[in-house]
Order: structure tokens, then C-alpha cells, then sequence
């Protein structure tokens, strides 16, 4: 199993080289996606209105807590196959690989119902201005169909990422992000089918990311091979994944329900607020890619060195992580609030949407470096196979702490800057927390003897 190819085995040989190696394709994946994304945003903002990309910036939250509370279940997949690659654990990989396809078909499937189900209460919820609520409820109405696509493909990658394959996801990214931009041009410019066209070309691109990734497990050779008539639940491996990733799980959704909350404030500001809040956030999103890319790298090196019983080298992992995000986050931060003025008016020539715009990339990247300590700290307590004190965390120092701020603190204010300093201040809390978790756990780690498996 760790002679494949495309695969990448980080509890052995040099360790810098191979962080680099799998974290390169993923951040690459990241941007692209982000990239594709921010396409949608910048052909609606150009050739549609402030009033419809408000009804996609202001939609976004919602849709991301039924996706991202999923989704963030299959970390659970992708800590157990990282776990399982590194102590050699064939036919285990083998059933979850089948277990994890499984879940996601029918997740998904159910995700898209719920939303279909809940789709007005969704758009009141927020308070959505009232000239996007309609466009909203279309745009969300197109996209829950393609929902199931999309939970498929973040499966299925979660363990080529566990195995250290992450160049194949970029692949697949890039086929599919290119056929949704080609479908964007055709369905908004020439058809004039404004946010059902960007719905569309969406789903045609999650469509087309999944097959390409499950045929990537279908043609794969030993215990990452898919075979269609072994796909059932394992209830054992899915005791597993429900164990890791339903803390994940609940974590994304604490910052999706605390993101709501946000929004919901945000949009009391009017069109042009949301419009240039959704061109910063996507501006964001870019350097947010990197972050996660390593947050990942520390999931799948620390899950396959503590497979492997290998302590000593899972710290020096930890370590070589955050210094790049910290990096990373000092050097591109700073550089991205100094052209925040450029980046944001790629996506909307209005003054009032890249003022807006403007605010929240200045306030965001000069403090973005707590993302580095929150991100890789809370990937690599995953990695030891804890998913739970990361999910506390965010609970307390996201969801609880950003709730209240918008119950006691913005009111007192009302202005678009009292509200936009929760973030650093939540960001602050949790990285707190998570660092004195992750110090303890590598201190335990520290005394213990090498290849012996020792459970936190």
C-alpha cells in the first residue's frame, strides 16, 4: 500500500519536501475553487447587479451550514484512512473507503431535501434585503439539486487526501471549474439568465467533479479500489467516522450558524453593505486557501505519523505547519489589505460596494495570522484522533461569543466596524484554546515510546 502511486507517505523519509509536495496540489485545489467561485461573483457583480450579487453573498451562510455540518463529517473519513494508510491497515481502508461513498450518497440526498424543505425560512432567517429575497430563493431552489454532487466529491477527496493523494483533486478541479465558467459566460451573458444561470453552471461543475472522483476510487489499485457493488455502511467504520467527524461536523456548523448571525447583521445594512461584504469575503477566501491547505496537511501528516506510532516525528509536523501558515499569513496579509482597493473593484465598480469592501479586507488581513494558530492547531488535534476539544472550542469562542456580540455589543454601536471585530476577536479565543489543548497532547506524546499507539 505505500508503494502507489499518486500517493504520498509522510511517516517516513525527508518530511519538509513532502509537507510541501501534498500541501501544493491542495493549496492549488483551494484557489482554484476559490478562484471559480469568485468567477460566479465577478460575471453576476459585471452583467447582472448589486441587487444579485447581494442575493448570492447573502444566501451563502445558509447554504453553508447544511453543506459544511456534512461535510465536515467526513473529516472523520479522512482521519481513520490517514490512521489506517500509516499503520499499514489494509481491509479496514478497504470497508471505510465503501463505508465513506456510502454515507455521502445518502447525506447528500438528504441534505438537498431539507434545504428544498426549509428553503423560505431560510432566505427570512437572515433578513435578506427584500429586493433579493426572490432572487435568493431561485438561486438557492437551483443550487440544493446539486448538493448531493457536491457532499459526494468532498467525501471521496477527504481520502485521497488521507492517503496523500491531492494532485488528483486538482484535476478534477480544474476541468470542472473551467466548464463552470464557460456555462457562467453562456448562461448570463448570452442568455441573460442571470443567478439561475450561475445555479446552473454550478451544478454542472459539481456534477462533473464527482464522477471524475469517483472514477479516480474506481480506477485506483489496492485498498483505496471502489467497487459499486461493495458500497454499504461498515457499522463499524461508520461508528468511527461518526465518532471524529461528527464533532468536525458540529464545529463547521458552529461557525456557519455564527456566520448567519453575522450576516443577518450585515445585511441590515442594505444592498451595497452585502455586496461589498461578498467581494471581500471572496477576496478573503484567496489567502484563506493556503491556510487551509496546511490545515489539512496537519489532519493527514499527524494522522498517518500517530498511525504509525511515530511521536516525535508528528511534532516536528506540527511545527513545520504552523510556521508556514504563520508565514504565510504575515507576508500575503499585509500585501492583500495594501491592494484590498484593486482586488475589490475586479468584482463591482460601485464606490459604495468597494468601500464596503475595502473595510473588511483592511480590519480582516492585518490580523489574519491568528488563522494560523486556530487552523493548524485544530488540524492537527484531529490528526491525534481528537475531534471533540476542537469542536468545544469553536462552539465557545465562535458561536457563543459571536452571538452574544450581536446581541449585546453591536446594538450598543450599530456600525459596520463594531460588528466586523468579532471576527479577530473569536479567531483570538479559539487559537487560544486549541494551542493549550494541542501543548498538552504533544507533552503526553512527548514521554511516550516510538511505534507503540497511545490513545488521548
Amino acid at each position: 500500500m505505500r508503494a502507489k502511486r499518486n500517493t504520498i507517505d509522510m511517516s517516513q523519509g525527508p518530511l519538509l519536501g513532502k509537507l510541501l509536495l501534498f500541501a501544493a496540489p491542495l493549496a492549488l485545489t483551494y484557489l482554484l475553487q476559490l478562484a471559480f467561485v469568485a468567477a460566479d461573483m465577478v460575471v453576476i457583480g459585471r452583467w447582472g447587479s448589486p441587487t444579485s450579487l447581494a442575493a448570492i453573498g447573502a444566501t451563502t451562510p445558509l447554504l453553508g451550514l447544511l453543506i459544511n455540518v456534512v461535510v465536515g463529517i467526513s473529516t472523520g473519513s479522512n482521519i481513520l484512512a490517514a490512521q489506517y494508510y500509516g499503520a499499514k491497515e489494509s481491509k479496514k481502508l478497504t470497508r471505510l473507503v465503501h463505508t465513506t461513498v456510502a454515507i455521502a450518497i445518502i447525506s447528500g440526498i438528504a441534505v438537498a431535501i431539507l434545504g428544498w424543505c426549509l428553503l423560505e425560512f431560510l432566505v427570512k432567517v437572515t433578513d435578506v434585503p427584500a429586493e433579493s429575497q426572490k432572487l435568493s430563493m431561485l438561486y438557492l431552489a437551483i443550487l440544493f439539486a446539486g448538493v448531493p454532487f457536491q457532499i459526494i466529491y468532498n467525501f471521496v477527496c477527504a481520502i485521497l487526501r488521507a492517503v496523500g493523494d491531492t494532485r488528483a483533486p486538482l484535476y478534477f478541479l480544474c476541468l470542472a471549474g473551467t466548464l463552470n465558467v464557460v456555462l457562467n459566460l453562456i448562461l448570463v451573458i448570452c442568455f441573460k439568465m442571470d443567478v439561475a444561470g450561475v445555479a446552473l453552471a454550478t451544478i454542472a461543475s459539481h456534477l462533473l467533479s464527482a464522477y471524475l472522483a469517483l472514477r479516480r476510487l474506481y480506477k485506483s489499485r489496492g485498498a483505496t479500489r471502489l467497487l459499486p457493488r461493495n458500497i454499504r455502511v461498515d457499522m463499524s467504520s461508520l461508528g468511527g467516522i461518526i465518532k471524529l467527524g461528527l464533532p468536525a461536523g458540529l464545529q463547521s456548523g458552529c461557525f456557519s450558524i455564527s456566520n448567519i448571525v453575522v450576516q443577518s447583521g450585515i445585511n441590515s445594512f442594505g444592498v451595497a453593505a452585502v455586496a461589498g461584504m461578498t467581494a471581500g469575503f471572496n477576496v478573503e477566501m484567496l489567502l484563506y486557501a493556503l491556510v487551509f491547505a496546511l490545515h489539512h496537511t496537519a489532519i493527514a501528516s499527524v494522522g498517518q505519523n500517530y498511525g504509525a506510532g511515530k511521536y516525535k516525528r508528528l511534532i516536528k509536523c506540527i511545527n513545520i505547519c504552523m510556521a508556514l501558515s504563520l508565514a504565510i499569513n504575515l507576508i500575503f496579509g499585509l500585501l492583500m489589505s495594501y491592494f484590498s482597493p484593486a482586488l475589490i473593484s475586479i468584482f463591482s465598480t460601485d464606490k459604495e460596494v468597494i468601500r464596503y469592501g475595502v473595510m473588511r479586507a483592511h480590519l480582516m488581513f492585518t490580523v489574519y495570522f491568528l488563522i494560523a494558530f486556530m487552523d493548524t492547531s485544530s488540524g492537527a488535534l484531529r490528526g491525534l484522533g481528537n475531534s471533540l476539544l476542537p469542536a468545544i472550542s469553536t462552539l465557545v469562542g465562535t458561536c457563543i461569543l459571536r452571538i452574544a456580540w450581536m446581541k449585546v455589543i453591536f446594538p450598543l454601536y450599530n456600525t459596520m466596524e463594531s460588528l466586523l471585530i468579532v471576527y479577530p476577536i473569536s479567531w483570538a479565543l479559539v487559537a487560544a484554546l486549541n494551542m493549550l489543548v494541542l501543548f498538552l497532547a504533544c507533552r503526553k506524546l512527548s514521554g511516550q515510546p516510538q511505534n507503540s499507539i497511545t490513545r488521548l
